[in-house]
C-alpha cells in the first residue's frame, strides 16, 4: 500500500496526498494532528528492544530400553514422558508394568512412564519369561518459556544475536526484502563484522507491478511512526520508512482502530498485493520498529527462494469477520492468549479385543480455526487385547509457534464373554 508522500520540513513530517488538489488542504491540516496523535500513541508503545522467545517444537518422546534381568537408571524432569521398550521376542501383552511410587512416576499398561513430581521411584516390568527394573530420579520441572510475541517468523543464530546485543554496536541489523518471494530476512553481524547471519525471516506482501512495484535497491530506515495515513485513505500501524514513500507497515486498517483490519488484505500475505510498500503482520512490523534503529540498511532484491536462507514463513488465513490481526499483542484482541484447540480426545473405555483407532475423531485447529490435524503428534499406545489403563497425549503446534497438548485415558476392560 502506498503511503501519502512523506516530506521533511523543519524537523517534522508532513504528508502530501498524491491525489486531487481539492483535498490538499484537508490532508495537510490533518497531518499536524496525525503527527501529534501518532507521537502520543507511539510514545505509549515504548521503543525498547523486543525480546522474543523462539518456539521450540516438543522434543520427541525418549525411549528406555529394558534388558532381561537388567536395571536401567534414568534421570527425568517432572513433566517428561518416556516409553519403556522391551526386547524383540517378548510378548508385550504378557508384561505387567508397576511403579512403587505413583505420586512420582506413573506407568501405563503399554510401558509409557510419566514423571509427575520430584522424587525417586522404581518401575518393574515382569512377565513369565521376562524381568527388568527401571530406577528413576525425577528432578524439578523445566521452566517453560512462553513466547513474548505471536508470529509466524522463522529464527536462527540467536546465540550470536544475544552476544551482539550485549556489544552495544549501533547498527545491529541489516534487512533484506525479496520482492519475488515476499520474504523479509533480517541479518546480524558475524565474528568478522559482516552481516551474514540471518536471525529472523518474516512473511510479507510487496508491490504488484508497474508503478506499484517495490523498487529494487539499497536504502535505510529514516523514520518510524505508530500510525501512518496511506494512499487510499487507509492506515498502517508500526510504520518504518526506507525509501521516500515506501514503507514497512502492517496490513492496512480502514481507520485508526486496531479492530478495523482489512482482513481480505491480510489473507494476501505471501503474495504481491501492495502498492509498493512492504506489508507485514503486526508483530513483525512492530519488531522492526522496536528493534531496528534509524539508518538500518535495507536492501530490496528480486530473486528466487535460494536467496532466503531461512525460507519463507507460512501465510496464515484468518476469518474475515474478525477484523483483528491475530499477532497484535493488544489484550483486547480476541486472539490474545489463545492456543490451538484439540477436540475429540475424551477419555474412553472399551472391551478387550475391540478395535481402537487412537486418531479417529481427534482434530486440531490453530488459533484462527484452520485445520492443522495433519501435524498433530501422538505419544503413547494402546494394546486393545490387553486389559489395563493407557495414556495418550496429543500435541500440536500451529504456524504461530503456539502449542497445545491434551492427554486422554483409555481403559481396556476384561472381556468376560
Amino acid at each position: 500500500m502506498k503511503p501519502m508522500k512523506v516530506l521533511r520540513y523543519n524537523g517534522s513530517y508532513r504528508y502530501k496526498a498524491q491525489r486531487r488538489k481539492r483535498i490538499m488542504k484537508i490532508v495537510l491540516a490533518l497531518s499536524v494532528a496525525l503527527v501529534v496523535i501518532g507521537a502520543a500513541v507511539f510514545g505509549g508503545i515504548k521503543l525498547i528492544p523486543l525480546v522474543f522467545q523462539p518456539h521450540v517444537d516438543p522434543e520427541p518422546v525418549q525411549e528406555a530400553f529394558l534388558q532381561q534381568d537388567g536395571t536401567v537408571e534414568l534421570t527425568l524432569s517432572a513433566g517428561d514422558t518416556y516409553m519403556l521398550t522391551i526386547p524383540d521376542g517378548v510378548d508385550l501383552r504378557g508384561v505387567v508394568f508397576a511403579s512403587d511410587n505413583d505420586a512420582v512416576v506413573r506407568v501405563d499398561s503399554a510401558g509409557r512412564i510419566d514423571a509427575l513430581s520430584e522424587g525417586t521411584a522404581r518401575i518393574a516390568a515382569v512377565s513369565e519369561s521376562f524381568h527388568s527394573v527401571c530406577e528413576l530420579t525425577v528432578k524439578k520441572a523445566k521452566e517453560s518459556e512462553e513466547p513474548s510475541e505471536v508470529t509466524t517468523a522463522l529464527f536462527a543464530n540467536l546465540d550470536t544475536l544475544e552476544k551482539n546485543q550485549k556489544n552495544g554496536k549501533e547498527n545491529l541489523y541489516r534487512i533484506t526484502v525479496n520482492r519475488r518471494t515476499n520474504t523479509v530476512t533480517v541479518y546480524t553481524y558475524d565474528e568478522n563484522g559482516e552481516y551474514t547471519l540471518p536471525v529472523r525471516a518474516m512473511i510479507a506482501s510487496c508491490g504488484t507491478s508497474g508503478t506499484d512495484i517495490t523498487p529494487v535497491g539499497k536504502y535505510a530506515l529514516y523514520f518510524k511512526e505508530g500510525w501512518h495515513l496511506l494512499y487510499g485513505d487507509v492506515y498502517g500501524m508500526y510504520v518504518a520508512g526506507f525509501d521516500g514513500p515506501y514503507l514497512f507497515h502492517s496490513v492496512p486498517y480502514n481507520t485508526r482502530n486496531r479492530a478495523d483490519l482489512e482482513t481480505a488484505e491480510f489473507n494476501k500475505l505471501g503474495t504481491n498485493a501492495s502498492q509498493g510498500c512492504v506489508r507485514l503482520m503486526v508483530s513483525d512490523a512492530r519488531w522492526i520498529c522496536l528493534n531496528c534503529a534509524l539508518n538500518t540498511p535495507v536492501t530490496v532484491i528480486d530473486a528466487d527462494a535460494s536467496a532466503d536462507p531461512l525460507g519463507t514463513p507460512p501465510a496464515v488465513k484468518i476469518n474475515e469477520k474478525i477484523k483483528w490481526d491475530p499477532t497484535d499483542h493488544d489484550e483486547k484482541n480476541p486472539y490474545h492468549g489463545k492456543r490451538p484447540e484439540i477436540s475429540g480426545a475424551q477419555d474412553v473405555s472399551l472391551k478387550a479385543g475391540e478395535s481402537f483407532d487412537a486418531l479417529e475423531g481427534v482434530q486440531a485447529a490453530d488459533i484462527c480455526g484452520n485445520d492443522i490435524t495433519a501435524r498433530m503428534k501422538l505419544t503413547g499406545r494402546v494394546i486393545p487385547d490387553k486389559a489395563g489403563t493407557y495414556y495418550l497425549t496429543y500435541t500440536v503446534t500451529d504456524d504461530f509457534h503456539l502449542t497445545a497438548a491434551v492427554t486422554r485415558t483409555v481403559t481396556v476392560e476384561e472381556n468376560e464373554s
